[in-house]
């Protein structure tokens, strides 16, 4: 039913980790798929374009951008070059560990799943302990989403998330900032016919000393965004 699997790695000054990253993506388990793995670098300038380019292997395609947009012009840029039955997507920090790919996948072979979402906060797998402001922000959004769009999620930032190709292709996908994250679980929220699962992942956060990008303005953001896309159509 499902043959290639594309794993799609939005990158920005990520020279510390990215190679890693890459590495443990092509020796992930993709329970049985042939895999692609579609990077899209956002004009970093810390070196790690230089480290893009040193990548020799076939399953691995880099692009590149004139310019730093956001995670979402970088996402979107990944996505026009897809080919894979099912799209992962992959943060470079390695936040994210792809030993979990065969459990992020089955519930698309077991349940037919048009989407899956990699949950942090069961505490189900390892978890490591981060400030308690992080965990706050992160219970409150997902609380708000599920009170404004009826769903039982943990868990709705997080950055592991699988689609079938024809359901995120649907998506017309509007931001390119940290704001594609609430857009297009909005939008997936609002089709009932779309079958969305969550799983338990590894996550191995990091601080901002050591590179994370996501600032506490973006909780606000964030919440805007929800009510944004209840309200519009």
């Amino acid at each position: 039913m499902y043959k290639k699997l594309s794993v799609l790695i939005p990158v920005y000054n990520e020279k510390f980790t990215i190679k890693s990253c890459v590495e443990r993506v092509l020796a992930a388990n993709t329970s049985g798929l042939d895999l692609e793995v579609i990077i899209s670098d956002n004009n970093s300038n810390d070196g790690t374009i230089e480290i893009l380019k040193s990548f020799n292997d076939s399953r691995v395609k880099v692009l590149f951008r004139d310019s730093n947009d956001g995670k979402g012009a970088n996402i979107k840029n990944a996505l026009k070059n897809a080919t894979g039955d099912l799209l992962l997507f992959q943060d470079a920090d390695l936040e994210y560990s792809p030993i979990d790919y065969p459990d992020l996948l089955k519930p698309f072979f077991i349940y037919n799943a048009d989407v899956v979402y990699g949950s942090r906060l069961t505490r189900a797998k390892a978890t490591r302990i981060v400030g308690f402001p992080n965990y706050i922000a992160n219970t409150i959004i997902t609380f708000l989403f599920n009170l404004f769009y009826n769903k039982i999620f943990t868990d709705i930032a997080t950055g592991y998330k699988v689609f079938k190709k024809e359901i995120i292709e649907e998506i017309e996908i509007t931001s390119n900032g940290f704001e594609i994250e609430p857009e297009i679980t909005a939008k997936i929220c609002k089709n009932n016919k779309i079958k969305i699962f969550e799983v338990p992942i590894t996550i191995v956060s990091r601080g901002y000393a050591e590179g994370k990008k996501v600032r506490w303005w973006h909780f606000f953001t964030y919440v805007y965004h929800l009510l944004k896309w209840k309200i519009v159509n």
